[in-house]
């Protein structure tokens, strides 16, 4: 072999071998930069909800709660009260007995007569000059007396009977038939159910954290089956906090249905969505993502798709709800950033989307 091929073919392999190298260190490196990239759970920057959804405890009241009582003392002689039962607005519920009060109206009625004939010979002497001026005046005021007895006496003959004042539930009987009833004693109460009233208690600080806000919808369920939701409107709500438990008392409402069987004093549930929100300016991350504290200021790991790293921007936190925060600052919507192991992030780390199980 000359000394000139055995020098080309060194080369050759000298070339070869710098090939190989190169190749198997390229492929190491991937291999490295691979196996040093750290797998993490992102979460997608998101702009703040419209609204805020709150749920309460909340107690079935009905409209208004009436205890019947007469005006006029007597024996009761007839009663139509079923505790529990649905009655109509103008049915008779309770009788006292009427006798004693007919009686008075008779008797009205005869001295409004003899009150009227007085007057009217009285009015004939006068225009024949036999009688004085005070006669006349005497017995204009009897006529008017006995005229305003006997309207007395036939109004207490029509407070004798009770009839339902609207569309009621009877909630309880207070007296027993042929019972005798003083005047303003309850013997009976009614409830207004034309309506059911949900009753919630909403703490002074989400009062007053969210004035200026209406209701975007509200709705409606038994405590114990939450699969269905009925909406209600809202009503009313105290302006002053309870002395104790400091919770404003607000009232929904809504129609009877046959679907939802509510009575008063049972258990449900209200759900609440106010309309806007208090912070229009921001976005939302998951609390997880924040590092840093109050002293220092917060920031997140934003993550960059086309260098598979992470970069550290600073934000300022406004507000914090359950597990999210509303933040602004160097940060825009869409952006992913990590949402778990962020304090173990440093500058162009090199990372990899966590996509769970599959």
């Amino acid at each position: 072999m000359s000394l000139m091929r055995y020098s080309h073919l060194l080369v050759i392999s000298l070339l070869s071998v710098t090939a190989l190298s190169a190749c198997s260190n390229e492929k190491s490196a991937t291999q490295q930069d691979e196996a040093s990239a750290r797998y993490v759970k992102l979460a997608t920057v998101s702009n703040i909800p419209d609204f805020d959804e709150f749920t309460f405890p909340a107690v079935v009241s009905a409209v208004k709660t009436v205890d019947l009582s007469f005006e006029v003392s007597g024996r009761l002689v007839q009663t139509d009260l079923v505790t529990g039962s649905d009655i109509n607005k103008g049915k008779l519920l309770a009788t006292i007995d009427r006798k004693p009060f007919e009686r008075r109206v008779d008797e009205s009625k005869t001295r409004l007569d003899q009150a009227k004939r007085e007057l009217d010979r009285i009015e004939k002497m006068f225009a024949q000059k036999l009688v004085a001026q005070s006669a006349l005046d005497s017995a204009k005021t009897s006529y008017e007396l006995a005229v305003i007895d006997l309207k007395n006496a036939e109004q207490d003959l029509s407070y004798t009977q009770l009839y339902a004042p609207f569309d009621a539930k009877v909630s309880q009987r207070l007296v027993e038939n042929n019972s005798f009833v003083a005047a303003g004693t309850p013997i009976a109460r009614l409830q207004d159910v034309s309506k059911i009233y949900f009753n919630i208690n909403v703490p002074e600080r989400l009062l007053t954290a969210n004035i200026g806000r209406g209701i975007k919808q509200a709705s409606a369920t038994l405590a114990t089956n939450r699969t269905q939701w009925y909406p209600v409107n809202y009503v009313e709500h105290s302006t002053q906090p309870d002395p104790v438990s400091q919770t404003y008392e607000v009232v929904f409402a809504m129609a009877p249905r046959e679907d939802l069987p509510l009575t008063p004093g049972a258990r449900a549930v209200v759900k609440v969505s106010l309309q806007g929100t208090l912070y229009p300016e921001g976005f939302v991350v998951p609390v997880k993502a924040l590092v840093g504290d109050d002293n220092n200021g917060f920031a997140v790991w934003v993550f960059n798709e086309d260098t598979q790293t992470v970069s550290q921007h600073r934000i300022t936190v406004k507000h914090i709800e359950n597990e999210l925060a509303i933040v602004e600052g160097d940060i825009t919507l869409e952006q992913r950033v990590v949402s778990a192991g962020a304090s173990q992030m440093r500058p162009d780390m090199n990372v990899l989307p966590y996509q769970g199980e599959k």
